[in-house]
């Protein structure tokens, strides 16, 4: 690892460097750069936490936020406060309060004012989970699934939304708003975006925006 810095200070007892200004790390074996304001990096646990200005950076994403935390050794980054996370290659960008990217396995939590959102759709909820080899999301609390191509919305307890088939299932009550016209009730329901079909197996109704109910 390099690092680069304004201000060092080392304490050789604890093998912790703690660095200020215009921050630079370089983990040449992950190719990954971090940069920020402040940092800590503590040698013996192969960590490093920053503060101010964070930002990770690959060939294929990027994370930034207030602070940041990376743990080299279980290749895990955490990121609070304003949290960004762009995914280059799926076109997707991630925003919460908090995000935890496990590189490793390419896989997002995050907590708290969550909204991934793509040329076509966007998912908002208080959590996200986002399974980047699957190109899977669900989304937990107050759930959103918004399609624009589709002119619908969809509300609903959990969302999972199946990106390369195309597919949204949701648990619990669901409504959703197709066309800016119907409104559709239910539980437990499928949403396949190719067929513009919505399905349940549950008591589901329609109501047309002159209020007619089926």
């Amino acid at each position: 690892s390099i690092i680069t810095a304004e201000k060092f200070f080392f304490n050789k007892l604890t093998n912790i460097l703690e660095v200020t200004g215009d921050v630079k790390y370089l983990d040449i074996l992950n190719d990954i750069i971090i940069t920020s304001d402040v940092a800590i990096y503590l040698k013996n646990d192969e960590k490093i936490y920053t503060t101010g200005n964070s930002k990770a950076v690959n060939e294929k994403n990027t994370i930034t936020a207030s602070s940041l935390e990376y743990d080299k050794i279980k290749n895990i980054f955490k990121a609070k406060k304003n949290a960004v996370a762009n995914d280059f290659e799926k076109e997707t960008t991630i925003y919460a309060d908090e995000i935890t990217y496990l590189k490793s396995d390419e896989k997002i939590y995050t907590t708290g004012n969550s909204k991934a959102v793509n040329e076509k759709n966007t998912i908002t909820a208080s959590s996200l989970e986002y399974d980047k080899i699957k190109n899977i999301f669900k989304a937990k609390k107050n759930a959103v699934a918004n399609d624009f191509e589709k002119e619908t919305t969809i509300y609903a307890d959990e969302i999972t939304y199946l990106k390369n088939d195309d597919k949204v299932f949701t648990k619990g009550k669901t409504k959703a708003l197709i066309e800016n016209k119907y409104k559709f009730y239910s539980e437990d329901v499928s949403y396949f975006r190719n067929l513009g079909d919505l399905i349940s197996q549950k008591k589901s109704s329609v109501e047309d925006d002159n209020g007619n109910i089926y």
